[in-house]
């Protein structure tokens, strides 16, 4: 049992450091994809949430002028229905009646 490491040749040591120095090119290259597509991802985000806001904004703003004409619709449709109901009245009474 040897506590010595074992001993590497220079030419095994210039394979090895070229095997290294490949093996950084691709990591780094690797690393630049990831970080382009990071980048992409986040605008996609921050895009995506400003539809969301602004989907919010105007389902609020129809749930606004839904809850407006519903408003309107109350108030005035007893006199539409009054109108209405006059009106069949006039048009079902016979005419000696109207006459009186």
């Amino acid at each position: 049992m040897s506590i010595k490491p074992p001993v590497i040749l220079t030419e095994q040591l210039a394979g090895l450091v070229q095997g290294l120095l490949l093996k950084k090119d691709e990591l780094t290259l690797t690393r630049d994809e990831i970080a382009a597509r990071l980048a992409t991802i986040e605008q996609v985000i921050s895009e995506n949430a400003a539809l969301a806001q602004k989907t919010k904004e105007q389902v609020a703003e129809s749930v606004d002028l839904f809850l407006e004409e519903w408003k309107k619709v109350k108030e005035y449709y007893p006199e539409v229905r009054l109108g209405i109901l006059q009106r069949t009245l006039e048009m079902v009474t016979p005419e000696t009646e109207k006459k009186k």
